[in-house]
């Protein structure tokens, strides 16, 4: 248990600008609600994070630079039983900060290792405005009920002719098909079928759920202001010895850009993939 002083030999536990070693076969368990800012994790035993037992609404934080998880396992839930309360992990570091060789900075990375990480399901993670909603609206409908709740964070792609188009909005009031937001919108978002030479084509504006009760991040001041946020790697030398399962989590300010191999999630010269996955994550 990480709380506990035995863990850290009867001395006090890491503080701010510190690194940790897990050697293999030892196992440590994360049930703390915020940990100080970690220089380096080097995972060969076990790194696994605890979700709050009771309170689903439960925020815990665990803010570092590197982790290296080198032939061992790092856990925020499993397939069978995913994180229950909320947890963000915060990734930091600069362009000018020590790159780890192949990795970087900045990254959870794995060799050799398995990375599991499972935020709550969620149903449905994306569908289709039902109806064009005007600039100066301040709901939309969609084509199909989801489970979105209050608070939750939307996006809304754009249909117009620039990049800049899509709007994220939080969800004030819902009955699972139509969602209302304090911000007016201010552009509009086309949800037409126009029929030509009798055949149908759809043209309905995506709307996505960004929020996830897993979240991982780089650090929400250098990450957007350089174009430098987070990432996460995964490397083997083509032999599938290196495993990660990633669902259901949201990667926020991730991403390195003009940098070739710094994706937000990278399986790096993995070779043939049968046990990873990723699935239901929200990338932005």
């Amino acid at each position: 248990m990480w709380s506990h002083t035995e863990t850290w030999g009867g001395d006090i536990p890491p503080t701010e600008g510190e690194s940790i070693h897990i050697p293999a076969g030892q196992h440590l368990y994360v049930d703390i609600d915020e940990s100080p800012k970690l220089k380096a994790l080097i995972v060969e035993g076990s790194l696994i994070f605890a979700p709050h037992e009771t309170d689903p609404t439960h925020l815990r934080t665990f803010d570092a630079h590197y982790i290296m998880v080198m032939g061992g396992y790092m856990e925020v839930g499993t397939e069978e039983f995913p994180y229950t309360s909320k947890m963000r992990i915060t990734m930091h570091s600069t362009r000018n900060d020590a790159y780890l060789p192949i990795y970087g900075n900045k990254v959870i990375g794995v060799r050799f290792g398995n990375l599991e990480m499972h935020g709550i399901e969620r149903p449905i993670v994306w569908t289709r405005l039902a109806e064009t909603a005007e600039v100066g609206a301040t709901s939309i409908t969609l084509l199909e009920e989801v489970d979105w709740a209050v608070g939750e964070e939307i996006v809304i792609a754009g249909t117009g002719w620039h990049n800049d188009d899509h709007e994220t909005r939080f969800i004030t009031e819902t009955d699972g098909t139509t969602f209302s937001f304090a911000e007016p919108l201010e552009f509009k978002h086309l949800s037409v079928a126009p029929t030509y030479g009798g055949i149908e084509i759809a043209m309905r504006a995506e709307v996505g759920l960004l929020t996830r009760n897993v979240v991982f991040r780089g650090d929400p001041i250098v990450s957007p202001a350089d174009q430098y946020g987070a990432h996460i790697m995964i490397h083997s030398p083509g032999d599938e010895s290196s495993v990660g399962r990633i669902e259901y989590i949201e990667l926020k300010d991730v991403g390195q850009a003009f940098k070739l191999g710094r994706y937000p999630l990278h399986y790096h010269m993995i070779g043939t993939v049968h046990k990873s996955y990723v699935r239901g994550n929200a990338i932005h």
